[in-house]
């Protein structure tokens, strides 16, 4: 749990918890901010975000959005369980979330038509876009530098054949304050340091808080201390780093802290 000015940050699902929390390979956050909707980031795998909601003490049902960073089982497995509450939640996703996605050979997606229809699906069209008082999302970032790209074992299938997965749906989370912004990924499958130029160019204010994941576990030493060296340099205040951003990676990043 992070707190920053009033905006109150719960991680509800990550690969590691500590007990008495779950802890399963997957993501999510609730976000609360006074007097704005509260907004659920990810639902991981299962419904192991809501048990961990109730241990913690925290209402989904106060939920208004949710936003699925992109297609993966691991971040959109869960959403179909948010239907025990019995509540027309907004989703907010891009169009490009609803492709059949594969690692590999194996399929890495969900079903889409088994949750179609028990929630508001909002697709997000532009690049910006505001859904609440300080809260946005943007994406899918331009991926600029030489040494972040999707990871090529990643596949849709769109039009009948299996065509690398460039993940277009995928989208980052902004909460702008007053004295910074706190910015949210998923996965950063097309790069973090590609998703912190952008949301600097967007916003033009520094990054107090970086969490999420920054899918980095699989990555050589090499392409790590880049990244590394990169987000030294934007002086970002802390850096939380979650879920598919690999032991080593997590041991260099997050020693920017110090």
């Amino acid at each position: 749990m992070s707190q920053s000015c009033c905006t109150e940050l719960t991680v509800l699902c990550n690969d590691e918890l500590e007990r008495p929390l779950f802890a399963e390979h997957g993501f999510s956050l609730l976000i609360e901010k006074p007097g704005e909707p509260a907004t659920l980031f990810d639902t991981a795998s299962t419904d192991l975000f809501i048990k961990n909601a109730k241990l913690l003490g925290k209402d989904l049902s106060k939920v208004e959005n949710v936003v699925i960073s992109h297609g993966h089982y691991d971040h959109a497995g869960g959403l179909k369980h948010l239907s025990a509450f019995a509540k027309n939640f907004k989703v907010f996703v891009r169009e490009e979330i609803f492709l059949p996605k594969y690692s590999d050979e194996r399929f890495a997606g969900v079903e889409w038509s088994t949750v179609r229809d028990l929630f508001d699906f909002v697709t997000v069209t532009e690049r910006v876009v505001q859904i609440s008082s300080s809260v946005y999302l943007f994406g899918p970032v331009e991926m600029k530098n030489d040494f972040e790209e999707p990871d090529s074992h990643f596949y849709i299938l769109k039009d009948g054949r299996k065509v690398r997965d460039f993940f277009d749906e995928e989208l980052n989370l902004v909460i702008d304050e007053e004295d910074g912004i706190i910015l949210i990924t998923g996965c950063a499958h097309r790069g973090i340091v590609n998703i912190v130029e952008e949301a600097l160019q967007i916003f033009d204010k520094k990054i107090k808080l970086l969490l999420g994941g920054f899918h980095l576990y699989k990555a050589p030493p090499e392409k790590i201390e880049k990244v590394v060296e990169k987000l030294s340099s934007y002086k970002i205040d802390r850096i939380l780093p979650y879920h598919c951003t690999g032991q080593l990676a997590s041991e260099r990043i997050s020693a920017l802290n110090r």
